[in-house]
């Protein structure tokens, strides 16, 4: 775990939050980053805060997209010829709070294209990259793919469900074929999507979480660091709550 020299590994939405934090651990690691974004200028300032002489690149596609998704692994069998490590962390939340009976269907659609398509689009593409030399693939999925926290946000809630479901799925298909499949269940982190979720003072929901705080990208991306490398070699299927303790309630 010390060391990920010479691993090519994928992070999707890797400019902000989450995937920016497990971009900087991997880097810090000597892994070789590919971060993917939609946002170029997000993707410029996220390189920007990659540790020094750190082998990082940016690469523009949007996971709502078969055709960039397909583009992406087109690039990345041309420029680096495999993939070890896949984290697929690109999501959004949809229209949060919202009742079942009045959630937009145009949102809806959204929701699912990026967090269940996308995902499960991206890991095709990736599982055919690692047949040959095996690997490790982390999706990025909530404590809401483990049970409903919350009313209403029902995309939210049946996308990361079906993430899980993919990664079950997935881990039992590819077990005999080296490639571990996990995923990681956040609690509250402190990002700035859930900032726009649930307003400025994150820190008042707290106490939602038995450990008595919201968590930081920096605990998440430790867990993925650490499922994607050799100390996590006897783990596959697993979705592992990063969450306070939320999960015990």
């Amino acid at each position: 775990m010390n060391s990920f020299e010479n691993k090519v590994i994928l992070i999707t939405g890797g400019t902000a939050g989450i995937g920016l934090a497990t971009a900087i651990e991997f880097a810090k690691k000597d892994g070789r980053v590919l971060l993917v974004g939609r946002n170029v200028d997000k993707g410029s300032k996220a390189i920007a805060q990659m540790p020094h002489n750190a082998n990082c690149e940016f690469y523009s596609a949007d996971m709502s997209k078969r055709s960039d998704i397909k583009r992406l692994f087109s690039y990345i069998k041309e420029h680096y010829g495999r993939l070890d490590i896949a984290v697929n962390n690109a999501g959004m939340f949809g229209a949060s709070f919202t009742k079942i009976t009045e959630y937009p269907d145009e949102v809806w659609d959204e929701v699912i294209a990026t967090n269940v398509t996308g995902v499960y689009q991206c890991m095709k593409y990736e599982i055919q990259l690692m047949e040959q030399s095996g690997g490790a693939i982390v999706n990025v999925a909530s404590v809401s793919g483990l049970k409903a926290n919350y009313a209403g946000g029902c995309a939210y809630t049946a996308s990361k469900h079906a993430v899980v479901g993919l990664t079950k799925s997935a881990a039992l298909e590819m077990a005999k074929s080296n490639i571990r499949v996990n995923s990681v269940c956040p609690g509250l982190i402190r990002t700035d999507m859930s900032v726009s979720v649930f307003g400025e003072n994150l820190d008042a929901y707290g106490d939602t979480h038995p450990i008595g705080r919201i968590g930081e990208v920096e605990e998440v991306a430790n867990a993925i660091v650490w499922l994607s490398s050799n100390k996590a070699e006897f783990i596959t299927g697993c979705c592992l709550p990063v969450d306070g303790g939320l999960m015990v309630k």
